[in-house]
């Protein structure tokens, strides 16, 4: 194996436990809503390593979280959202990254993972009605997506500036 393969591994594992701990420690969490950070860590994976490396982060870090500190019981459909925020991450952040990609990234995982998805799968598991459950996700997506608008330039910047010159070997 590669210096650059055990790197991009070690890093993908570093990852993967920053989301189960922002995700599971350090976010508020409700049987049916979470209000946290965790998506800046596969931020930084579908930046750095494109969208196959965000899914399978995301994917992973979703098993680990609900197995080693459960919120409810497990759903598969909450790991399939997971995967799909890996994927629309890693397509609209990897190799290039500005406003507008940001904007389409956050608004179609806040608009298809968050409110859809989410709310159906929560639908499915409690056997109440979508519309019980898409008013709290609609607070949830509108205290998130201002958030990550505002933090997910900074930091791309500061990956820029710090982290993807070391990872290429030019520090």
């Amino acid at each position: 194996m590669s210096n650059k393969k055990i790197l991009r591994l070690v890093v993908c594992g570093m990852m993967i436990a920053v989301d189960v701990v922002l995700a599971r420690l350090a976010s508020l969490n409700t049987l049916t809503e979470r209000l946290g950070l965790s998506l800046f860590a596969v931020a930084i994976v579908a930046y750095l390593y494109g969208p196959v490396a965000a899914l399978v982060v995301h994917g992973i870090s979703d098993v680990i979280g609900a197995l080693l500190f459960p919120n409810g019981p497990y759903f598969f459909g909450f790991t399939v959202t997971a995967v799909m925020i890996g994927l629309i991450y890693g397509i609209c952040f990897y190799r290039s990254v500005n406003l507008w990609r940001i904007v389409i990234a956050v608004l179609a995982v806040q608009i298809v993972c968050t409110l859809c998805l989410n709310t159906v799968w929560l639908s499915m598991l409690y056997s109440k009605a979508f519309l019980v459950f898409l008013p709290g996700r609609l607070i949830q997506a509108a205290i998130v997506t201002p958030v990550q608008l505002v933090g997910l330039p900074f930091l791309f910047k500061a990956l820029d500036r710090g982290v993807k010159p070391f990872l290429n070997g030019q520090r």
